[in-house]
Order: C-alpha cells, then structure tokens, then sequence
C-alpha cells in the first residue's frame, strides 16, 4: 500500500509539472520604446538640431550654478560643442565626440569631453514622442566634471545638471 501511495503520489507530481511545461508561455512585457538610442536623435537626421541649455547645480556656498550648453556640430554626428559658462564675462568650451551606449531601458547614454579633459555623462534622457521622430532626445540629466568651485581651484569635483531642448 505505501508503495502504491507513493507511486500515486510521483505521477500526481509528474502530471503536476508536466502540465506546467504545456501551458502556454507568460506573456512577455513589452520592450520600451527607443529614446535616444541613435546619434540622430540627439544631433538631428538631416538638419543639425537645436542646442541643450541647461544649468550645472553648484551646492557649495558663494557659487552660483553654471549655465551648461551642449550643441550638435552637424546632423547625424557625434560631433559635439559643450560650453561651460564660469562668469558673465568667461565661458569655456571645448568640442569633441561624444560615445552613445543604449541601457537595458532602452534609453541613451552619453560620455563626452568637458573643458578640464574630464568626462561629462548623460545618464538619463526624455524623448519627444512626436508621431515624427518619437525618440528624439528633449531633455538630459547627468554629470559634468569641472574645477574652480571650491576654495582649491584646482580641484575636480563632479556635478549634476540637466538640460533642455525645445
């Protein structure tokens, strides 16, 4: 009897998981849509796009944030200008590529050059959702690595900014 109650007991447990693997699949979410996943949508397809302006927040008392302003050089390159507004009267600037990953979420990212030879990074983006060009990047959020906001000019620190584009 225990045999027979063990047996019956396997094949429950057998015809159990069996049924587990002929049910159909779960349905799969579906994959995010695109946000700045291509050079054009931060650059322009055939027309060079308009700048993100944007500020770099300074915590530090007795600075002011800093206006940060990143401009395609041409359509569909990563040819990038990214000026760094110090003061009223200086802006620094430098111009270079910049390197486009695509995370899990389906989102750019984006390292390019800043004026001090550190490395500015977009770690988030907002994109459009025109009918248009639905991944074309409006807004980005990331970090800039710069010197001269705390009381030893020469020191790197790293800051946050967001900037924005009609």
């Amino acid at each position: 009897m225990f045999r027979r109650t063990l047996g019956a007991a396997s094949a429950f447990a057998l015809l159990a998981a069996g049924a587990g693997l002929l049910s159909a699949p779960a349905a799969h979410a579906a994959a995010p849509a695109p946000c700045g996943t291509s050079v054009s949508d931060y650059t322009g397809v055939s027309v060079k796009d308009t700048p993100f302006v944007g500020k770099i927040v300074i915590p530090d008392a007795g600075f002011d944030d800093r206006e940060i302003t990143l401009s395609p050089v041409s359509p569909n390159s990563s040819l990038l200008k990214v000026e760094i507004k110090i003061s009223d009267s200086e802006t620094t600037s430098v111009t270079g590529n910049f390197t486009l990953r695509v995370n899990p979420l389906n989102h750019g990212t984006l390292n390019f050059p800043t004026y001090t030879g550190g490395i500015g990074r977009v770690t988030d983006v907002a994109c459009s959702n025109s009918l248009l060009n639905p991944s074309r990047v409006t807004t980005i959020t990331g970090t800039v690595t710069t010197t001269g906001v705390e009381k030893s000019p020469g020191v790197l620190k790293t800051l946050n900014f967001t900037a924005s584009r009609l």
